[in-house]
């Protein structure tokens, strides 16, 4: 039974789209997206770039809860990357499951309805910048410069084959990763599978405790700075060349 949620994000935006399989593989292989959600409920994570310490964070998060997600609730967990730079570390040290590679980036694009979305410099003035680059900080993660790190990723609950999809998080700013607990409780309706409601309440806790000390903090109204604090520090802007490939 389809549980299909409404959400910007068009299914047959996401259907189609092309994939390689380049990680731990003899040979890379091309396949279709729906491949990936043709027999079970697939959470797809596009992330913006593997050096990326948001992006390695929100991937150490959710691998965290990849006994319950996957071998309790039946649901599989991949990343998508636009790039493969330093994708072999990302999958090695923070993800420890199955990256593909989105060449075209369609999957970005569909979660921004048909365009790439990209944040720059102007996103240090917004205070949930700097309230993700002090989460980040006391997470212990960190990052590279290698890359392009401007366009704006998100995370997808897909239904088993081509019933829709169940929950969406689009990324606004940099390192606004998906709320664990909310994720949780989407896989919950999806597979059928309690969870402990324990556990969604200390996320929820933790979430509210850690909102209340960043909006405490100068950072996160852009007053001020830690010695590492900046945009660089976070995701690398693209290139020129690579500016003028996504116009």
């Amino acid at each position: 039974m389809s549980i299909a949620q409404k959400t910007k994000t068009n299914y047959t935006d996401i259907r189609d789209i092309s994939l390689v399989d380049f990680l731990d593989v003899d040979t890379e292989r091309t396949l279709p997206a729906h491949e990936l959600w043709k027999d079970q409920a697939t959470i797809v994570i596009v992330i913006r770039r593997p050096g990326c310490q948001f992006c390695r964070e929100e991937a150490r998060i959710f691998d965290a809860q990849r006994q319950i997600i996957e071998n309790d609730m039946g649901i599989k967990m991949v990343c998508i990357v636009h790039e493969r730079e330093g994708a072999d570390e990302f999958q090695k040290e923070f993800w420890h499951g199955k990256v593909y590679h989105d060449r075209a980036k369609d999957f970005y694009k569909a979660l921004g309805n048909g365009r790439l979305r990209t944040g720059g410099w102007e996103q240090l003035a917004r205070p949930s910048f700097w309230g993700s680059l002090i989460r980040n900080k006391r997470s212990g993660v960190k990052g590279n410069f290698i890359g392009d790190g401007s366009i704006l990723g998100g995370l997808l609950l897909v239904q088993q084959g081509d019933q829709g999809l169940a929950y969406e998080h689009i990324e606004k700013v940099w390192g606004d990763i998906a709320r664990a607990d909310r994720v949780l409780e989407a896989a919950s309706r999806v597979s059928g599978v309690a969870i402990n409601k324990e556990k969604v309440l200390k996320a929820q806790k933790e979430h509210r405790t850690l909102h209340e000390k960043m909006q405490a903090s100068p950072l996160a109204a852009g007053k001020g700075r830690t010695q590492e604090g900046s945009s660089s520090s976070a995701c690398a802007l693209p290139t020129q060349e690579a500016q003028q490939q996504q116009q």
